[in-house]
């Protein structure tokens, strides 16, 4: 559903969104891994799905997590394979999640 696109604003453009140029060090985890997904179609939906975890900003964990590093599907149906199950957690948090496994 959102292929690998971002999930978070990124510190490039946090400074435009935020007006605060000072307060961007704080802003994401020191090892925010590049969030991978085996479903590479985006559904017509990803973009406001995607809006809505850096407006309120959190995070995809899948594919950036443990046991789930390369974004396993998460559906099967009769037609086919996709990620449609999503788990998000907010920056704090992101740091202490161990591991996230999908069957």
């Amino acid at each position: 559903m959102t292929g690998t696109n971002i999930d978070f604003i990124e510190c490039s453009q946090l400074a435009d969104v935020l007006l605060v140029p000072h307060a961007i060090e704080d802003t994401l985890p020191n090892n925010m891994l590049e969030r991978q997904n085996h479903d590479t179609v985006r559904a017509g939906w990803h973009r406001e799905f995607l809006d809505l975890c850096k407006t309120t900003r959190l995070f995809i964990l899948n594919g950036r997590t443990p046991r789930d590093i390369s974004g396993e599907y998460t559906c099967l149906s009769n037609k086919g394979f996709s990620t449609v199950d999503y788990f998000l957690t907010i920056a704090d948090q992101l740091e202490g999640v161990q591991r996230l496994e999908v069957n």
